[in-house]
């Protein structure tokens, strides 16, 4: 059973005003298939199908994160595409910005800080600190979270339908700008654009998927980059589909790239 969960959370550096509300889908321990199942179109050659069992109930934010939740945990706006407003997702951070944005809902909420970070604002710089899923605070998804959500217990190309126009905002349909989130249809766990919007960065470093059956994936300890997740507005439709891998570099940013954020069940 999935139940969204509608969570009020204070944020800190807040300007006057009232405190944006963030939703929470929970998602349920899963064994399932990820990468380029048959289900999927436009494979790519890093997207070797292979067996992931999660061992732990986690929830994710329903949408990505938005400028104006960002700006009221943060304190800033390091958006660019002035086109779109407040509840548009927030774009053109880097990995550790939004890692940085984890930690301040983990302050906020009174849990332990997932991430390790020095520095602040567009400078910051940060490093895991509590490996998922044990850590108790907000953090990025794994990539293999991120995948079993979008796909919700579907092989369907797009998180949500067999149609690109229906669930995600991509090249042929965003006008040139990201929209504003949850116009679309949600997939079946209640998540919205998990396909196009902005590439959501994930908690794994970039690496070869492995062949074998893998247990709580966490990606490899090093490498030149961060994985992002589910294409963009500017993206083509088929890079848009549940499997797509992107690497984006360690402090990469681009006004494609933004970030939802999701914590393991206790």
């Amino acid at each position: 059973m999935v139940l969204a969960v509608l969570v009020m959370l204070p944020l800190a550096c807040a300007p006057a005003g009232p405190p944006r509300e963030m939703a929470f889908v929970s998602l349920p321990p899963a064994e399932l298939e990820i990468g380029c199942t048959e289900g999927q179109v436009g494979c790519e050659d890093d997207e070797v199908p292979h067996l992931v069992t999660l061992t732990q109930a986690y929830r994710m934010s329903e949408t990505e994160v938005t400028r104006a939740q960002f700006a009221e945990a943060l304190g800033y706006d390091p958006s660019v595409a002035f086109g779109c407003g407040q509840d548009c997702p927030v774009e053109s951070v880097t990995w550790s910005e939004a890692a940085a944005f984890a930690n301040a809902l983990s302050e906020e909420e009174g849990e332990e800080s997932c991430y390790a970070c020095t520095g602040s604002g567009q400078a910051v710089q940060c490093t895991v600190a509590i490996a998922a899923p044990a850590c108790a605070g907000f953090r990025l998804p794994t990539e293999a979270e991120w995948e079993a959500a979008a796909r919700c217990g579907t092989d369907l190309p797009f998180a949500g339908s067999a149609e690109v126009d229906e669930v995600a905002w991509y090249a042929g349909n965003s006008g040139g700008d990201p929209r504003t989130v949850g116009l679309l249809a949600p997939n079946d766990c209640g998540l919205f654009d998990m396909s196009g919007n902005v590439w959501e960065w994930t908690q794994d470093i970039y690496g070869a998927y492995p062949s074998d059956p893998v247990t709580d994936p966490v990606g490899p300890a090093q490498g030149e980059g961060h994985v992002n997740r589910g294409g963009s507005w500017h993206s083509i439709g088929t890079y848009t589909h549940v499997a797509e891998r992107h690497k984006g570099g360690l402090e990469a940013t681009s006004e494609s790239f933004g970030f939802r954020v999701a914590a393991s069940e206790r």
